[in-house]
């Protein structure tokens, strides 16, 4: 696991709870699917919303919707917004 200064940790995506703010912080998936991430606004440092956990997690980053998959979601590490 990665660790971060001040004791925090980032956790990945897929196990923050629906209605957490929290703020993205780096991708462990292929460089293609980062890529692809931050075309969409998904990028290192966005705060972002985890909107509902149903068959693929819906992250909305600013005014916009995504559908992740649970496996690419456990690759997207991120810290809750304090």
């Amino acid at each position: 696991m990665f660790r971060l200064n001040q004791n925090r940790q980032m956790f990945p995506l897929n196990t923050s709870p629906i209605g957490e703010i929290i703020t993205i912080q780096c991708f462990g998936c292929t460089t293609e699917e980062a890529c692809r991430l931050r075309e969409l606004g998904c990028i290192e440092g966005a705060s972002a919303k985890l909107v509902s956990k149903q068959h693929h997690l819906i992250l909305q980053v600013g005014e916009t919707r995504l559908a992740i998959n649970g496996e690419l979601a456990s690759k997207i590490f991120v810290l809750p917004l304090i």
